[in-house]
């Protein structure tokens, strides 16, 4: 079955996720921060070095400028229902003004790397958060919240957010770009993720010119073409040495579709993947 698209309410700065089956996100690219509300069901987050699942009554923030990969799991009884608001840049920059004694931004600065912190992770739900994000369930039926009102309600849950969470403000208000990174490392650590090749370069800390030229000199190939190889070196290694089948590795190794990786499979090895996966043997019975 197609999943169906992602539900939004209010615009783009509040949404509203709603799936009867199993959905997988096609963003992987954690662009805005975000606070999300799990209403209903469960949700996987994939990153390089580390899988979480969090359940229904959860209060996560996401942090922007990370790689990760979304699955949604329906709860047993409906379907996956989640509230997220996002802080965008020009929210946090109008809020910094307002709420700098000096009119100066408030941007402590981070260190020039990638953080050690998760893209995603549960935060305490405060009495005055849970009550806010109860307000916004009657819009998740339909019911039309006016544009205004959703601008006031995503600075409201920034601002509860920050009086819960104070440790979060030099995360939040910090506008520079990400700093240069060991590209090997990152991409090493980053292959399955499916992104355009500008997001790879913008998290590394590079124009996609100098992204592409520093990656030459470091792998003597192009992006494009190491990616492709990766990805389908890792889909033959989960085949054949951990058995998972094709319709579950080609989205792990970053194709968009069992076809995809199919085609290329069989370019590169000349044999479909369906021909290299096999369950484990069965143990012997005991004597």
């Amino acid at each position: 079955m197609k999943p169906e698209p992602e539900s939004a309410t209010a615009g783009p700065c509040i949404l509203y996720s709603h799936h009867e089956c199993r959905h997988v996100a096609t963003e992987q690219c954690v662009a805005v921060h975000g606070l999300t509300y799990l209403l209903a069901g469960s949700l996987r987050v994939n990153q390089a070095a580390s899988s979480h699942v969090f359940e229904a009554g959860s209060l996560l923030f996401s942090r922007k400028n990370f790689l990760a990969k979304f699955t949604k799991q329906p709860a047993a009884n409906g379907p996956f229902q989640a509230i997220t608001v996002l802080f965008d840049q020009a929210l946090l920059r109008e809020f910094s003004l307002l709420n700098s004694p000096d009119g100066v931004l408030l941007t402590d600065s981070l260190p020039p790397s990638l953080p050690s912190a998760p893209a995603v992770w549960a935060i305490p739900f405060t009495p005055a958060l849970r009550r806010l994000y109860e307000s916004l369930r009657p819009y998740c039926d339909g019911q039309p919240l006016p544009a205004a009102l959703a601008r006031e309600q995503q600075q409201e849950a920034l601002r509860l957010l920050l009086l819960a969470q104070p440790a979060l403000r030099p995360l939040l208000f910090d506008f520079g770009q990400p700093g240069k990174i060991d590209l090997e490392a990152f991409m090493r650590q980053h292959f399955r993720f499916k992104v355009e090749l500008k997001q790879l370069a913008y998290l590394t800390g590079r124009s996609l010119a100098a992204f592409k030229r520093d990656f030459n000199q470091l792998f003597h190939t192009s992006p494009a073409r190491w990616l492709y190889h990766q990805r389908l070196a890792e889909a033959y290694y989960l085949l054949q040495e951990e058995h998972q089948r094709p319709s579950d590795v080609y989205h792990a190794v970053g194709f968009e579709s069992l076809a995809h990786l199919s085609h290329a499979f069989k370019q590169l090895f000349g044999r479909p993947p369906s021909s290299v996966h096999a369950p484990p043997p069965a143990s012997a019975p005991p004597e």
